[in-house]
């Protein structure tokens, strides 16, 4: 693109446009959010740019063949399931396409347009996986890390907390398996990358799983469509200062003088000439639709100009944001990929297991665990369940029951040669009791005062084990000193903690209800936070959904209105900051022994507090079994005034009759007249609108219950 002087790189950089396409690669929006937001990268890139055009204008952009710019590069695999945690396999494969594809080795250079042959060459450069973590120790340069940050990461750097080695020294690629669009709320993004000179613990390139390579997940992707593993050498050519040939607005600048003027952005598989004598003073031969800079489909990008490789050497060469440091003899050897390069190396495996996070199981029940380790060899394993009884010590599958309440840990060992890894995975098991807690009666209630208790009776569950989770806190409260809550402002996006209740034997309650105080308050409109409740009646077996609020939504989790920027704590008792939510349980779930769990996806809002939980309803116990409906019929149901009750008993009625509310709290009582029609009418117009339970006992000890609804009469 024509390209004008220098003097128009400043205004680049304080003004790139949004460009939508379906490739959906959002590097440039992360440019400018970087440009608004840190001076010391603004800073960088017009240093950068400098010798940039001092390079082009003095040295050559060639590098001697027989020494080639040689990369380190670490893959960091963020999953949370199998189809995410992609093989080693598509990995390599990735690394073999980037080395042919960089120095234009690729079989399809037939395909580029004669017109643009001319300008076509090859980045000298040469990728190898580092077999030397940064600690010094033996790896593949494959990492894998489980964390639901993987999928669409609302703050799309969050996930690089989770595993970063120096910028300086490696190539970091982020892989996840979906990626929040940064041009908009859902989750379309396919990767992006760092431009030099920003911060070193983000530096590099976020990606998802699916586009790499062309084998494997890559190979059955068809919604993406089939990028050849071409996505990741676009995202690189960011990496190495590249802008897309369209500049990022409507004619816009690439700062590269041998790539033709483009409109914008380009799409599936033009023929040529595409766009010729275009609106910016294109030629005959069109747009450049071949460039990897481009948003055309991997079957057509194969390229990059003499004017991009020159800008990519400039890049790898100057020290802003230490690339040039990557290629140095000094970190090849501290990296292991100096010659002689061998790979793979002989590593032991790190041990690591699936499924990820705390399993909660029942007394008696069995978990299956499967040997998920990665980054090196294996010639044998060596298992260790305390408090349980295996299948097998050795199988990379296991199964293992557990008979004894408590909280036990995991032991994985690998060997291979000579070296052997350990691996404790501290409270992996979580047994309880498949009775109820003998702490709580009807009707249960929880005031989160006593912290012994809430240690010993609820279980929390950080499916991430970030650093923030479910705790007792003495901040704030509903009601008494303390209740339970989540640090939730600043943490990352989503992640999931879970707080389970005790056993509460409801087997005896009649339509029971869950009530509880709430409070939480938005960042910013577009957060996303969720709470959920669960009941199960099979001892965490299953999970029945009975609550859900989300952040700015209809049923909306909020209790105060608007944003609050700062970490907020409400203040104790306050109406204003305090919601309360009740849930009305059905019978058929709520009939036995059961457990509540409140899930909270964070979603970027602020802290999330929680108190005063209580289980009420309708108190049968020492009659449940003998509970009969079908003794009784009514009507009208519902009613405004007076209820008409027909009786169809065996055995003779007792004087009273009850009326209930769903409390257990007796409402009206009333001696009956019952006539030779073996009916009754009851005057309800007192009562206040809801629902209601007529109780009815009969001399052999039977009872009948049924219920109707009071409406307003006016």
């Amino acid at each position: 693109m024509k390209k004008g002087t220098y003097a128009l790189i400043l205004g680049f950089l304080v003004q790139i446009a949004m460009a939508q396409n379906p490739f959906n690669c959002s590097s440039h929006i992360m440019y400018q959010r970087q440009l608004d937001n840190n001076p010391v990268f603004r800073k960088n890139q017009q240093q950068l740019e400098e010798e940039t055009k001092n390079f082009i204008e003095n040295k050559s952009a060639a590098r001697p063949a027989a020494a080639p710019y040689i990369l380190p590069v670490v893959f960091h695999v963020i999953y949370t399931t199998a189809a995410g945690n992609i093989s080693d396999a598509q990995i390599i494969d990735q690394v073999a396409i980037l080395n042919k594809e960089f120095p234009r080795l690729q079989s399809d250079t037939v395909l580029t347009p004669a017109a643009f042959k001319a300008a076509a060459a090859g980045l000298n450069v040469e990728f190898r996986l580092a077999t030397i973590d940064p600690n010094g120790n033996c790896t593949n340069g494959i990492d894998r890390v489980y964390s639901t940050l993987s999928n669409c990461s609302f703050a799309e750097d969050d996930i690089k907390a989770l595993s970063v080695w120096p910028s300086n020294k490696y190539l970091n690629i982020w892989l996840v398996q979906s990626m929040h669009y940064s041009g908009s709320l859902d989750c379309s993004g396919g990767g992006y990358a760092t431009f030099p000179g920003g911060a070193a613990n983000i530096d590099g390139i976020n990606i998802r799983g699916d586009l790499i390579s062309n084998i494997g997940t890559a190979a059955t992707n068809s919604g993406w469509g089939n990028f050849k593993g071409r996505y990741l050498v676009h995202e690189l050519g960011h990496w190495f200062n590249l802008r897309h040939i369209w500049g990022d607005q409507n004619c816009g600048n690439d700062l590269v003088s041998d790539t033709p003027p483009a409109v914008t952005s380009n799409s599936g598989c033009p023929n040529f000439p595409h766009n010729p004598s275009n609106s910016c003073g294109g030629n005959a031969n069109g747009e450049m639709y071949t460039d990897y800079m481009d948003y055309t489909d991997g079957t057509c990008l194969n390229m990059f100009t003499a004017g991009q490789v020159a800008r990519m050497t400039a890049a790898i060469t100057s020290t802003v944001s230490g690339r040039s440091n990557l290629w140095s003899n000094s970190n090849l050897n501290a990296t292991g990929t100096n010659n002689p390069y061998t790979y793979p190396v002989a590593c032991v495996a790190s041990p690591a297991l699936l499924p990820y996070g705390t399993l909660v199981v029942c007394k008696g029940d069995s978990v299956k665990l499967v040997d998920n380790s990665y980054g090196g060899n294996s010639t044998s394993r060596a298992w260790s369940f305390p408090g349980g009884s295996a299948s097998s010590l050795t199988d990379s599958v296991v199964k293992v029951q557990y008979n004894t309440a408590g909280i036990y840990p995991v032991v994985l060992t690998k060997n291979y040669l000579s070296t052997s890894k350990t691996e404790t995975f501290v409270n992996k098991i979580q047994v309880l009791d498949d009775v109820p807690n003998t702490n709580y009666g009807f009707p249960f209630s929880e005031d989160f005062e006593n912290q012994s208790s809430f240690n010993s009776d609820w279980v929390i569950v950080n499916n991430d084990n970030d650093q923030t989770t479910w705790e007792m806190v003495s901040t704030t409260a509903y009601s008494g000193a303390s209740c339970v809550s989540i640090n939730n402002f600043g943490k990352s996006a989503p992640l999931t903690d879970d707080l389970i209740s005790p056993a509460y034997d409801l087997s005896s309650v009649l339509s029971p209800t869950l009530t509880f105080r709430l409070h939480f308050a938005n960042r910013i409109t577009a957060n996303y936070d969720r709470l959920l409740v669960y009941i199960s009646n099979n001892c965490t077996k299953t999970w029945q959904q009975i609550y859900t609020r989300t952040a700015s939504s209809s049923s909306s989790l909020n209790t105060v209105p608007g944003n609050i920027a700062g970490s907020y704590i409400p203040d104790f008792g306050s109406d204003d900051d305090w919601r309360r939510e009740k849930v009305n349980i059905i019978n058929s779930w709520a009939g036995a022994v059961v457990r509540f769990k409140f899930s909270f996806i964070s979603g970027g809002g602020n802290n999330i507090f929680i108190d005063d939980i209580n289980i009420d309803g309708l108190n049968a116990t020492g009659v449940a079994k003998n509970q009969n409906t079908s003794g009784i019929k009514i009507f009208p149901n519902p009613t405004k005034d007076n209820l008409q009750i027909t009786f169809n008993t065996r055995g003779k009625i007792g004087s009273q009759i009850e009326i209930v509310d769903v409390v257990g709290k007796i409402c009206l009582s009333q001696s009956m007249d019952i006539g030779s029609e073996n009916k009754t009418t009851i005057d309800v117009r007192s009562l206040k609108d809801g629902v209601y339970f007529i109780r009815l006992k009969q001399t052999d000890g039977t009872i009948y219950n049924s219920k109707f609804i009071k409406q307003s009469s006016n």
